[in-house]
């Protein structure tokens, strides 16, 4: 019998869906949120102006005050947000990658620093 190989190649792009591999952001995702509250506050204002009593004026009121204006506020609130966090995303991804370009050089910085430290100290042992 033959022996399975024990590390096999495994494509790790494969185990994760296309959609999160395209957007790992959340600000796609809050905006979608947004819209879709905005869809329920507008679909509960119609309702609530329709099955409630009262007048033409008050159900127009009822209308913006349950409907249209929280839906306003959810959707530009969604985008406002949505565009925050995708600026925050890029802007620690820059923050992270010059920290990592900075402690490259820095690390190199101390090797070369303690090299000569040590060889000078060898040398000056070997004498």
């Amino acid at each position: 019998m033959g022996q399975a190989p024990i590390y096999e190649r495994i494509n790790r792009a494969a185990l994760y869906s296309s959609k999160v591999r395209e957007s790992p952001q959340p600000g796609p995702a809050v905006m979608r949120a947004g819209n879709h509250l905005a869809v329920v506050c507008l679909s509960f204002g119609a309702a609530f102006a329709t099955f409630v009593s009262g007048s033409l004026d008050q159900r127009i009121g009822n209308l913006f005050f349950f409907g249209l204006i929280p839906a306003v506020g959810f959707y530009a609130g969604g985008h406002i947000l949505g565009q925050v966090l995708v600026f925050g995303v890029e802007l620690c991804d820059m923050i992270m990658a010059r920290c990592f370009r900075y402690a490259g050089r820095l690390v190199n910085h101390l090797l070369r620093w303690a090299g000569t430290h040590v060889s000078n100290w060898l040398a000056a042992r070997t004498k």
